[in-house]
């Protein structure tokens, strides 16, 4: 397998994997499996190394793939895509989420297909709850365990003439006295409600808007967390049809009840105000981040977890909301004690009866494990794996950064490409094991004798390359040898393997950006033939570029 990773890192980080997997490479339009997991393998029944996208599949379905591959690459960022929309017939939810990777000038292109099928429930559960509630003829009410009415519809305000502003967040006993009789039995009802109740319905009066007293059938279902009850949702219906009544009214409680039982089940779910205070939040959310129900509620939401975004990430998140819709992306957060999790999220904002936000409702899955094994993978990526000190491709990034901010300031870049002396004679006298854990030690000693900004990297079997940013213009020359010094001094003060003492020498050829070059490829270049001359001189030599 060719690419940036190997196929043992492949089978490592994913070969165990429950979703499928695929690594794929370009090739002129197209694009074919570098390597696929054991699931791909079971589901399509052939292995598909080496195959095209349009060998595998539907004409059709190639090029919608082909076309999500290209948004990935354009982006240069990851991609996450459907092939769903909301309240399709379709049985089954996939999503798939693209990383673009660029290596010796190849594009690849690693896949993660998820079976999304019950997030796709709960989002439809709750968008035709929104609806249900919103648009019903019929009067509801919310109502707390201690008897405090947390909602109410504009069928309640309409038909007994309140306003939800002036009834939110009292509790029974402060309604007033002229009113008090028309709430004692419903009020006794939730009192003697239990866990083991499901729902139930009574018939009672109400004085409707017109002065009317009428006959109502109120309906109620129980919110339950742990098996203790939190609230209770109440449904009302004049009584004009008492029998057709009873049924729509068992109807409503069934699909209440569905999606109480849907959003609870896997999903961390959270609920905040506009100002960010937390509402609600589930008992999967508290067992992930190890708060307590006292501790959250109340809390901004800022407060909880920490959550860490980009700029460009929450400007988009707020430009959504505002517009009132969904917000789907993958956030990082702190746990109480500190630790990191990550979560695939969905913010849904509420509207009041007014048509305006008043509550942030997040349905969350935890994506920590897979995030670990993507981080773990691009360390692989950039990293040379006996030494743990970055590779060619991250000092090409690191350049990049530096080269940005020398031109800010005027400040010089050094390159220095280190080659050990006589590195070859440690393997052949004492063996591959020791010689590793020398390069090892060697490493360490470059990063002991640099600066905390300086960079060094391994590019080959004992060659390494070091970039020194913030050289001053005026005595760069004295700035770099200091550096110099200090590696040869601690190469000198060597160190112990096995009771052997190892004290090596180096040669190193040094370029400086911009003076003997703009790019990274020349810059390199010119060290290496500054090393070249220094090697020709004996061990333990510098050379400049231009030295001859």
């Amino acid at each position: 397998m060719s690419g940036p990773f190997t196929k043992e890192q492949m089978d490592m980080l994913y070969g165990k994997a429950a979703d499928p997997v695929y690594f794929m490479q370009q090739q002129g339009n197209g694009f074919v499996y570098a390597w696929v997991n054991p699931v791909c393998r079971e589901i399509f029944g052939v292995d598909l190394t080496g195959r095209s996208v349009e060998e595998s599949m539907p004409r059709e379905l190639a090029l919608e793939i082909h076309k999500q591959y290209r948004i990935a690459i354009k982006r240069n960022e990851r991609h996450l895509y459907r092939d769903y929309s909301l309240f399709s017939d379709r049985g089954t939810a996939m999503e798939t989420e693209l990383t673009p990777f660029k290596h010796e000038g190849v594009q690849y292109v690693l896949a993660i297909t998820r079976d999304v099928t019950e997030q796709k429930k709960i989002e439809e559960d709750y968008l035709f709850y929104q609806s249900l509630v919103q648009n019903s003829v019929d009067p509801m009410l919310m109502i707390s365990a201690d008897f405090t009415i947390l909602d109410m519809n504009p069928a309640y305000e309409k038909t007994f003439g309140v306003h939800r502003k002036e009834w939110l967040g009292r509790n029974y006993d402060d309604i007033p006295q002229d009113k008090q009789k028309f709430f004692e039995m419903g009020k006794l009802l939730l009192e003697n409600s239990t866990s083991t109740h499901k729902a139930s319905s009574i018939f009672l009066s109400r004085i409707k808007s017109d002065g009317r007293e009428a006959k109502f059938s109120a309906s109620y279902s129980l919110i339950k967390e742990n098996g203790i009850i939190r609230a209770f949702h109440v449904v009302f219906r004049e009584l004009t049809n008492e029998l057709l009544l009873k049924h729509e009214l068992k109807r409503t409680e069934n699909i209440l009840e569905s999606y109480k039982d849907a959003l609870n089940y896997a999903a961390l779910v959270l609920i905040w105000d506009i100002s960010g205070m937390i509402e609600f939040a589930n008992e999967n959310f508290k067992k992930l981040t190890g708060f307590d129900s006292s501790e959250l509620t109340g809390m901004n939401i800022q407060s909880i977890g920490q959550a860490i975004m980009s700029g460009q990430q929450l400007a988009h998140l707020q430009s959504v909301l505002k517009k009132g819709e969904i917000w789907r992306g993958q956030v990082r957060s702190l746990k109480k004690n500190g630790q990191p999790f990550w979560v695939d999220a969905t913010i849904i904002p509420l509207f009041d009866v007014e048509g305006r936000i008043y509550q942030m409702l997040s349905i969350l899955f935890d994506i920590t494990d897979r995030k670990e094994m993507e981080e773990q993978l691009h360390h692989m990526a950039y990293h040379d794996p006996l030494t743990n000190l970055p590779n060619r491709r991250m000092m090409v990034k690191h350049f990049r950064e530096m080269e940005a901010k020398s031109n800010r300031t005027g400040d010089q870049v050094a390159v220095l490409y280190i080659d050990g002396d006589n590195f070859k004679e440690i393997n052949d006298l004492h063996g591959h094991e020791i010689g590793d854990e020398f390069i090892h030690q060697f490493a360490r000693a470059l990063e002991r004798s640099i600066r905390k900004h300086d960079v060094a990297a391994r590019i080959g079997g004992d060659e390494f390359l070091i970039l020194l940013p913030g050289i001053s213009a005026i005595n760069s020359r004295k700035q770099i040898e200091n550096i110099i010094s200090r590696i040869q001094q601690t190469l000198k003060d060597g160190w112990v393997i096995n009771g052997r003492q190892f004290s090596p020498t180096c040669s190193i050829g040094s370029a400086l950006y911009p003076e003997d070059g703009s790019e990274f490829e020349e810059l390199i270049q010119k060290a290496d033939h500054a090393l070249y001359e220094a090697k020709k001189k004996g061990g333990g030599i510098v050379c400049f570029h231009g030295e001859a």
